[in-house]
């Protein structure tokens, strides 16, 4: 019984200290929205995570040594973000030069916009069968487009809204 013992518990501290050449770095944020009202207070939250998988290669004549060289590859970055607009549902894709608003419909991705960083920082340029505007991320996480409609002499407003998978509401009753 003892040498069973032993042999799982040796298995076991083996295979905790394998090692894998890979960091990663996760990232929550939570956004916590309060709306008072006469019925109490009701809070609406939301949690966006993000991660990064960053692969670490050794030099060669450095993997035995204790330190040792390393080069950082790429990173790769996984959202669970989507953003809705007329019940439609839309995700970005990063490419080398800005973004590729992809329109998702029945589990298919279909190219919708492209998206490509301003001289200013935090705008972007939208650009949609031709047609450029700007837009930018509110407060909210929401992409808003701008442009100008010639026709009505005014700007128009497109607001693509922050969907995340993990979505709580509490309401907190003052009334007690």
């Amino acid at each position: 019984m003892k040498r069973i013992i032993l042999i799982m518990a040796l298995a076991a501290f083996s295979s905790a200290f394998a090692q894998e050449n890979k960091n990663k770095k996760t990232e929550t944020t939570t956004t916590k929205t309060y709306v008072k009202d006469s019925k109490g207070v009701e809070v609406d939250t939301k949690e966006v995570t993000k991660s990064e998988n960053q692969v670490i290669a050794l030099n060669d004549e450095s993997s035995d040594n204790t330190n040792f060289s390393t080069v950082m590859l790429p990173s790769e970055i996984d959202s669970n973000v989507n953003y809705t607009n007329n019940d439609r549902e839309f995700s970005f894709q990063a490419q080398d030069k800005g973004y590729k608003m992809m329109a998702i419909k029945d589990n298919t991705s279909n190219e919708f916009a492209t998206i490509r960083p301003s001289s200013q920082k935090g705008y972007y340029i939208y650009s949609e069968n031709g047609e450029n505007s700007f837009g930018y991320f509110n407060q909210n996480g929401n992409f808003v487009v701008e442009r100008y409609d010639e026709d009505k002499d005014a700007i128009v407003t497109t607001v693509y809204k922050l969907e995340v998978q993990k979505q709580t509401m509490k309401k907190k009753n003052k009334m007690k």
